[in-house]
């Protein structure tokens, strides 16, 4: 199942202005990363929850795509991974 990765920023607002400019934010203004399934209709876009039931609705999506059999977060996200995603992606491969 294709996953789309998320930043849960401490201001969800910015969500928007990250991704008009198509700049990454700072680690400081990520409270969480998710994990989401990709969209049915519409491959890379992530389904209205993440695995762990949280709206996706203001979250920002990443574009990473894993390198490796296995991995599941980009090294610059890792640290802020939920733990219950976490969970479900592992449980998942």
């Amino acid at each position: 199942m294709p996953m789309v990765i998320l930043l849960e920023l401490s201001e969800p607002a910015d969500a928007h202005l990250y991704q008009v400019s198509g700049e990454d934010p700072e680690p400081a203004a990520v409270h969480l990363v998710h994990a989401a399934a990709s969209g049915p209709d519409a491959p890379g876009d992530p389904a209205d929850t993440t695995l762990c039931g949280t709206s996706t609705a203001r979250m920002l999506p990443t574009r990473w795509q894993p390198t490796a059999p296995g991995e599941r977060w980009p090294q610059r996200w890792r640290p802020w991974a939920c733990r219950i995603c976490d969970t479900a992606l592992r449980s998942a491969r």
